[in-house]
């Protein structure tokens, strides 16, 4: 079933991945014990069936999350003053450190290559996009980008697929999702419906690229690069 739809994931698929671990330490700060509540809130929601997020959107996803860190019975002035704060600390913060990226050699080659096939690229990451497609060189190439968080949900919930899916009228059988994440990225794929590829540098060693497929029997197909994939490009879109 031919591929009309490519969508990547950001953070440690167009770019390393110690990139984006290196440029969050500084949102450690200045409240550490919100950080890690934060965090907490993000490993506890990807684990979550049947929780709804009410209204099932960026702003009921806020609330969601500012509800949890501020815990059970206070006010709403508390839960607001924790939407607050962690826009301050969080996305304020994100938005100046990840101005500036350097992105995997071959990511724009790629693009535009699916560009002249007539593919349609997508972005979905979990975490705000705002420059970060600019500050790569690829903002240009990409017709459709979104947060997870806009569905209400993140990876490996099917909501932020099922998003993309809606917003450019496409089946999902008839998209290929691209991230380097097995847990989040291959298998909320999988659940519905698309098809997928791994990038992961590691699969350049034979051994370990047999051991990824079997961790990963999610994915379709893995990539240790940009270089592999825009050889087999043909292969990946058919």
């Amino acid at each position: 079933m031919k591929i009309q739809v490519v969508c990547f994931d950001i953070d440690g698929t167009l770019y390393p991945k110690w990139v984006t671990d290196w440029k969050l330490v500084r949102s450690f700060f200045p409240s550490p014990a919100l950080a890690l509540r934060y965090q907490r809130f993000r490993q506890e929601v990807r684990k979550e069936e049947g929780v709804l997020t009410v209204p099932q959107n960026e702003q009921g996803f806020r609330r969601r999350q500012a509800e949890w860190i501020a815990g059970e019975g206070k006010s709403d002035a508390c839960i607001e003053r924790i939407c607050d704060r962690i826009e301050r600390q969080f996305y304020a913060s994100w938005r100046k450190s990840f101005a500036h990226l350097t992105p995997f050699p071959l990511v724009r080659t790629v693009l535009e290559e699916l560009k002249r096939r007539g593919v349609v690229v997508a972005a979905l990451s979990d975490f705000p996009i705002e420059g970060k497609l600019k500050a790569l060189g690829v903002e240009d190439l990409v017709d459709f980008s979104a947060c997870t968080e806009q569905s209400g949900y993140l990876k490996p919930h099917p909501a932020p697929f099922h998003l993309v899916c809606d917003v450019l009228k496409v089946d999902p059988a008839h998209v290929l999702y691209v991230g380097d994440s097995c847990r989040k990225d291959m298998v909320g794929a999988a659940r519905v419906g698309m098809r997928s590829c791994l990038i992961a540098p590691k699969a350049k060693d034979q051994s370990k690229r047999s051991r990824l497929h079997q961790e990963c029997p999610e994915a379709n197909a893995i990539c240790a690069d940009y270089v592999e994939f825009h050889q087999r490009i043909e292969e990946l879109l058919a």
